[in-house]
């Protein structure tokens, strides 16, 4: 007998209760990349669009969660930038609101499930050759949001994604800089329900034979692209180019599972990706974004659904204004 089953069991087993009423032990502060798994200029599925971190879940009431952390606090550098710690979803909200009551142009966008959200997405600015206009900052020993004329230029909006209950207890917080025409009033949630996901017994399924390989460099792409095709994988690749090159914004990947055995990125290694019926399903595909500039040896790896996949996404981080000296 498989034991992938019952492991999978005892970890849902654990989410559940984490959910009952206790006070965790603190969490030690962690450096940005064991902290996110992932470069800082990556999004959870496509390259260089909104930066998506894991932090503490909240809650049904809303209340935030104990892990001794101290409430957040917004300090002003000597140059006037405003520099905070990541929040945790239950924070979000006030967040914002003392954002915009010090001038920043600041926005909850509110994650929805696809029957209540139709944005297509996208848009957002993307990795800077500046590394001072970055809005996520490493200080006071663990990685920080900076605000200032660099990082959320005039005419752009810093947003966060929020949900206000997720049943998994942890998920991601999206954070990105868009220009403030294109914030989107919602975010489609692509991610499967726990509860669902339980009354359905598809968490017991094996996800049958994986392949496990590592996070391609731009030139490995073609090689790997014939040879996971030859495999009988579904795979596509999109470029990101400017905007007056490419008419699509980009957006419509798969988000966080409920399903630890249906993310895309290896546990423990987010340079290695594996493939199987779990992580790539019947209808969607494997996309490998391949970056805009040569510099840049990052590719980009998400799953959508076959239908959007579209032959190349707007690098948004070419059309950003001139920055500030």
């Amino acid at each position: 007998m498989s034991s992938r089953p019952r492991g999978f069991e005892n970890r849902l087993k654990a989410a559940l209760l984490a959910r009952l009423p206790q006070t965790p032990p603190p969490t030690p502060a962690r450096s940005f990349t064991r902290r996110y798994g992932v470069p800082l200029a990556v999004g959870v599925a496509t390259v260089a669009v909104v930066a998506v971190m894991t932090v503490p879940g909240s809650t049904r009431d809303g209340s935030r969660p104990a892990d001794g952390r101290t409430e957040l606090e917004i300090k002003k550098d000597p140059d006037g930038s405003l520099r905070f710690r990541l929040p945790e979803q239950p924070e979000v909200p006030e967040l914002v609101k003392r954002l915009k009551a010090m001038g920043v142009s600041a926005a909850v966008v509110p994650m929805r499930p696809p029957s209540q959200c139709s944005e297509p997405g996208g848009g957002y600015r993307g990795p800077q050759a500046d590394l001072e206009a970055e809005i996520m900052q490493s200080g006071d020993g663990d990685t920080a949001l900076k605000v200032n004329a660099k990082t959320v230029p005039p005419g752009y909006t810093l947003t966060f994604n929020w949900a206000e209950y997720y049943p998994l207890g942890a998920k991601g917080i999206g954070i990105g800089v868009i220009e403030t025409s294109r914030v989107p009033s919602c975010k489609v949630d692509r991610s499967e329900g726990l509860e669902e996901l339980l009354k359905s017994g598809s968490a017991t399924q094996d996800p049958g034979p994986t392949i496990t390989f590592s996070r391609p460099k731009p030139h490995e792409v073609p090689e790997l692209v014939e040879r996971l095709r030859a495999q009988g994988v579904n795979v596509a690749v999109t470029e990101m180019k400017p905007k007056a090159e490419c008419p699509h914004v980009g957006g419509g990947y798969r988000g966080p599972q409920a399903d630890p055995e249906a993310e895309l990125r290896a546990p423990g290694d987010s340079s290695m990706l594996r493939i199987n019926a779990k992580t790539v399903p019947p209808g969607h595909a494997l996309v490998f974004t391949m970056p805009s500039r040569p510099s840049n040896p990052y590719v980009g790896a998400g799953v959508k659904e076959t239908s959007g996949v579209t032959p190349c996404e707007i690098d948004f981080s070419l059309e950003a204004p001139p920055l500030p000296h």
